[in-house]
């Protein structure tokens, strides 16, 4: 019967990646609560934080691993929340953590805030004045 070549042995006994689980964000945590972080804090103390609870919280770190493995995602979930302009201010005017439904998502704020400046009324009049004669 032929061996196994030691590539193939290493194979079979490799661990799962950690970055395959596609379990959901949690939902009922505060993420300036899991960050130990005030509602006022800027953008790098919130960075900050984060950086310092991840190293502490990694499960690499830790003999619990589910444990730990749960606290970290908090963690990035919060993070990824405070983090970005848009979410964090969805969170703290709504205090919800869900991200909008298509169908939910104002197609006429986005298209206001996209053309702010570009198109307005006096830019409609100027090419209307110029081109009008054509």
């Amino acid at each position: 019967m032929p061996s196994r070549s030691k590539s193939s042995q290493k194979s079979s006994s490799k661990k799962p990646d950690p970055t395959e689980d596609l379990s959901p964000p949690p939902t009922e945590i505060n993420p300036y609560t899991v960050l130990s972080v005030p509602s006022t804090a800027t953008s790098t103390e919130i960075r900050t934080a984060y950086r310092k609870l991840a190293l502490q919280w990694h499960p690499d770190k830790h003999a619990n691993k589910s444990e730990a493995h749960t606290k970290f995602q908090e963690i990035a979930f919060a993070y990824a929340i405070l983090s970005d302009e848009a979410r964090r201010r969805r969170y703290d005017s709504t205090g919800s953590l869900e991200e909008a439904e298509d169908g939910e998502f104002d197609w006429k704020e986005w298209f206001s805030e996209m053309w702010d400046g570009i198109v307005n009324g006096d830019t409609i009049r100027e090419f209307k004045e110029k081109y009008q004669g054509m």
